[in-house]
């Protein structure tokens, strides 16, 4: 106890004094006491909250008013667990946490609703849970977070020093990076660098300072004060490792500022025990420096504390950072451990998630649409804050136990159901300021409600997006009379168009749900077919009304013959004998022919809901054609077919799992799968030349199940998938194909698109997802995407369980063949069309059409590459604004102007600009004060720089002209008469 007091004297005159300077050869230790609390993972994130989170957060205020020297410190990252906190509180408890924040003793770092996932997440989502946890943040701390923190995410993208950089932030602290690069950086000193995650973008606005752990996010061994350790390796041991743990990782830093995490997974639960002993523990190491025992000094610190007092000394002396502009897919621990199963694990999660955001956009423009000046509904605030919860790192990637990943569906559920019930009150009050009713929103799958005693029913389309959308619209119509194949009678229906009596074309038939088990009771339905073209942010008022053999409905029987090809305007697709494609026959360009073999494979996976890993070569399971429809209307020709696997399973442990042809094969059983291909047939090319796939397929258990396309494509095995704002090149060593077990070597993420492209022929293959997932190109020609999964071995990453799922889903895509574009990029529009694709028209049904009509909410369009990302209201006579530049990179930045373009302004009163948070003001956060180089960590070359836009361009307030750069989103607020 002599010696504590001697070492707490001694220390308290240290930091007593007016400043130390480093002398050369000290280091100095950077302690950061954090706790990682996942947002659901073996729990759900309420069962976590109660169990753990709630006493931590209190735990930890609670030992951070013990004044102590040098102060304790703590740094927190969820603000959706937070919020729950809060809300739980008495005040004197929370006026503790304000004073501690205030004091800069608690700092929020990220500061997101959850620390997202940076594979799957989506450009749109990834903003948004940011958002709201930045609103919590300012409203409650008037505080804002300048430091990432990313430390769990299985790989890296270049997504997040984009958006982080344009959120405010300066710094971001990563971990799991290839082991490979990991071990390079360390040898090399580059563990810190300069990271610009839009090279050919936005350039200098998204770069980062990124310091990457030399080891792990967790204490070091021993120094977890959660529990015995203290009291088993005792003061002196656990003083003399930490000073040898700071010499031996002061070596993979330039600088002799050491970061070093103490915590970990739900660390502090008695933070007061865990400082006390830490308190002890920085004593002992300060007292030694003191009495010249040591070179190491020791304190509590923040990542401002740490990034700044490093920045300076790289400042001072001269030292510095390198660059680097590439992002960190895929993450792997070893050679036959690669982190590339989650891009599509859960796909109906997955696909649940990009669905449920895409209406939730939607209504925040309604709610931004409205004449009678309503405010945000909180009910949509509710629902923006259960999606941004998907996006955590162990939620959207598909990686939780499955009671949680139940959770979560009941989460997008709820969420859900409130962004329909505000869409259906939101339309309806935007088109008729006095509409008594609401509408229905008809979401996929869904169908109209045609009563039996009406002779007619009313829907509007809605165009979400702010260019002229133009698609082929599918309408389910419940059908309840005699089966309809066999009817001869043709069509009972008509589609008028704004006008009761202006009757349109459509294709009209006769359809039946498909079931996986192949059971009788089908539900049956008329599908109607028909080309719509909506104006920006417009409505369109259509009438379904009952007719006997009406000229103007074509009545598409199914065709059971089989048919060898079927064709549009653009191409002739070849089908082979399971109606898959096999080869494209261009009505342009000389009628020239692309091998495109499609193929439904599946590859034998032993790995987990993290790691894919295989052992055997891709195959096709025995295979029947059960059974085929062809379709052949005016506006489209669609092959379907049902295809008949059997399967081989054996037994592990009380799991089955896939034998593929062993010995040991236990049983067989079969599953049915629908495919269906679709030529659209308008006379628009940029409609026609797009393919639209469907597989409805379940997950087979101990199975990662693709469809690869095989074509004539010289791509020698390069890759481009996207980060949801640009797409990735992702370079190939070899156009060789791939070994069997190394395949997963070269999976990338794909949020929205990816394609191949062959420099020498100028082709280019290009598809568009409707969730994220895993893609790859396994050898030259070859473009693959990962659909399903279910797992029956468990990767040994935390879940304990092998992560089945038997699920049925309907996985979607669209392809195209394109060219190339000229050395300019002029006439590359891959993001629109995935925008595109990602949100549809939607389809609303009224009961009153007297209230319901085509409606145009824009007065003028905006240039061709000109999106307005998000839009929401923000008060009586204000909205807030995200407009997105997605024009090719190389290209001439474009100006418009914002004067005139809503029917609902009259004039614009004022403009605010905003970082991209909406929240805090657009200010600058300038890090060229860090000396830095543009030196390459990977490579040593040295990269040119794009100078253009510089990091801080606020536009100009006074005007409602606004400029942006290709890649380039700004945020405003506009108020207005």
């Amino acid at each position: 106890m002599k010696n504590f007091f001697y070492y707490f004297i001694l220390i308290l005159l240290f930091f007593n004094s007016v400043s130390y300077s480093l002398k050369d050869g000290e280091i100095k230790l950077h302690l950061i006491p954090h706790s990682h609390c996942d947002s659901g993972w073996t729990s759900t994130m309420n069962e976590y909250y109660m169990n753990q989170v709630k006493s931590i957060i209190t735990s930890m205020v609670q030992a951070l008013n013990i004044e102590t020297n040098p102060p304790r410190k703590f740094v927190w990252s969820e603000i959706g667990f937070l919020e729950q906190w809060w809300d739980d509180m008495p005040i004197e408890i929370k006026n503790d946490f304000t004073k501690h924040v205030k004091n800069d003793r608690i700092e929020f770092v990220n500061g997101g609703w959850v620390m997202n996932d940076e594979a799957c997440a989506s450009l749109e989502s990834v903003i948004r849970h940011l958002s709201n946890g930045h609103k919590f943040i300012r409203e409650k701390f008037g505080k804002q977070p300048e430091s990432g923190w990313q430390i769990d995410p299985f790989g890296h993208s270049s997504l997040t020093p984009t958006l982080q950089a344009q959120f405010g932030y300066k710094h971001i602290v990563l971990n799991r990076i290839h082991y490979e690069l990991k071990k390079k950086f360390r040898d090399e000193k580059n563990l810190q660098f300069k990271w610009r995650g839009s090279p050919e973008g936005v350039g200098a606005k998204s770069d980062i300072l990124a310091h990457v752990f030399d080891d792990f996010y967790t204490s070091p061994p021993h120094m977890s004060f959660d529990g015995y350790n203290f009291l088993a390796y005792g003061l002196p041991r656990l003083t003399m490792e930490m000073i040898e743990l700071a010499r031996n990782r002061s070596v993979f830093y330039k600088s002799p500022h050491v970061l070093i995490p103490m915590g970990g997974d739900f660390a502090y639960r008695n933070a007061y025990k865990s400082f006390e002993q830490m308190d002890q523990l920085v004593a002992s190491i300060n007292g030694h420096h003191a009495n010249g025992e040591s070179n190491v000094i020791c304190q509590y610190s923040t990542l401002a504390d740490f990034f700044s007092e490093t920045i300076d000394w790289h400042n001072q002396n001269k030292v510095s950072f390198n660059y680097y502009d590439g992002d960190f897919f895929p993450y792997a621990d070893d050679s036959n451990t690669y982190w590339t199963g989650y891009y599509t694990s859960r796909p109906l999660l997955k696909g649940y998630e990009r669905h449920v955001s895409s209406k939730l956009r939607s209504a925040e423009i309604l709610s931004a649409l409205q004449y009678d000046e309503q405010y945000y509904p909180a009910p949509l605030l509710n629902a923006s804050k259960q999606v941004s919860i998907l996006q955590h790192h162990d939620a959207i990637s598909g990686t939780s136990k499955k009671h949680v990943v139940q959770d979560y569906f009941v989460r997008l559920q709820k969420a859900d159901i409130l962004v329909s019930e505000q869409s259906e009150k939101l339309l309806a009050s935007a088109l008729s300021e006095h509409s008594p009713t609401k509408l229905d929103i008809i979401d996929i799958g869904g169908s109209l409600n045609f009563p039996t005693n009406n002779d007619a029913i009313s829907f509007v389309l809605f165009n979400q997006l702010s260019w002229v959308k133009e698609e082929l619209v599918s309408i389910k119509v419940q059908w309840d009379g005699e089966p309809l194949v066999s009817s001869s009678n043709g069509c009972p229906y008509v589609l008028a168009q704004e006008d009761f009596l202006n009757e349109i074309e459509i294709d009209c038939s006769p359809r039946s749900d498909f079931k996986s088990d192949q059971s009788d009771d089908h539900r049956e339905f008329i599908q109607i077919d028909f080309p719509a073209k909506l104006k920006p942010f417009s409505s369109k008022l259509y009438y379904l009304k009952r007719k006997s053999n009406p000229s103007k409905s074509n009545w598409v029987l199914p065709k059971t013959n089989h048919f060898n090809s079927i064709e549009n305007s653009v191409y002739i697709a070849n089908l082979d004998e399971n109606y898959l494609i096999k080869s494209l026959q261009s009505k342009y360009h000389n009628h020239q022919k692309t091998e495109i073999n499609q193929q439904l494979l599946t590859y034998s996976d032993v790995g987990g809901a993290y790691i894919f890993r295989t052992n055997k070569q891709v195959f096709e399971p025995p295979r029947q054609l059960y059974s085929t429809y062809t379709y052949i209307g005016k506006f489209y020709q669609e092959a379907q077919s049902i295809l008949q696997d059997t399967h081989q399973i054996s037994n592990r442990y009380g799991y089955y799992y896939y034998g593929g042809g062993n010995n040991n094969v236990q049983q067989s059983f079969s599953t049915f799968n629908y495919n269906s291909i679709k030529l659209i047939n308008t006379g628009i090319e940029k409609i026609d030349k797009k393919i639209n796939f469907i597989f409805h397929i379940k997950g087979i258990n101990g199975t990662t199940t693709i469809n690869r396309f095989t074509t004539d494509i010289d791509n020698n095995r390069d890759l481009y998938s996207d980060n949801g704002l640009e797409m990735m090149h992702r370079k190939s060593v070899s156009s060789q194909s791939v070994e069997v077990g190394r395949e997963t070597q070269s999976y990338y993420p794909t949020i929205n698109s990816v394609y191949i492209e062959s420099h020498s022929t100028g082709k280019r293959l290009v598809c568009n997802n409707d969730r994220s997932r895993g893609v790859s190109s396994q050898g030259q020609g070859f473009l693959e995407m990962a659909l399903h999964r279910s797992l029956t071995y468990e990767d040994g990453k935390g879940l304990e369980i092998p992560a089945i799922d038997e699920s049925s889903i309907n996985a979607r895509f669209e392809c195209y063949l394109d060219e190339v574009p000229n050395a300019d990029g002029g006439g590359d529009d891959i993001r629109k069309q995935s925008i595109n694709y990602q949100h549809k028209i939607q389809i609303y049904q009224g009961q009153d059409s007297s209230y319901m009509s085509s409606k145009s909410f824009m007065l003028k369009p905006l240039p061709e590459f000109i999106h307005i990302l998000s839009m929401e209201r923000s008060g009586p006579h204000s909205f807030k604004l995200r407009i997105h530049n997605i024009e090719n990179n190389n290209q001439s930045p474009i100006t418009f102007d914002l004067n005139g373009l809503f029917s609902f302004i009259k004039s614009i009163k004022s403009i605010k600009e905003y970082n991209l948070s909406l929240i805090n003001r657009f200010v600058d956060n300038n890090i060229d004060n860090i000396f830095s180089s543009h030196r390459s960590i990977v490579g040593k070359n040295l990269f040119p720089i794009k100078d253009t836009p510089t990091r801080f361009n606020p536009i100009n307030t006074k005007q409602t002209k606004i400029t942006l750069f290709p890649s380039e989103i700004k945020a405003i607020e506009i108020t207005y008469h």
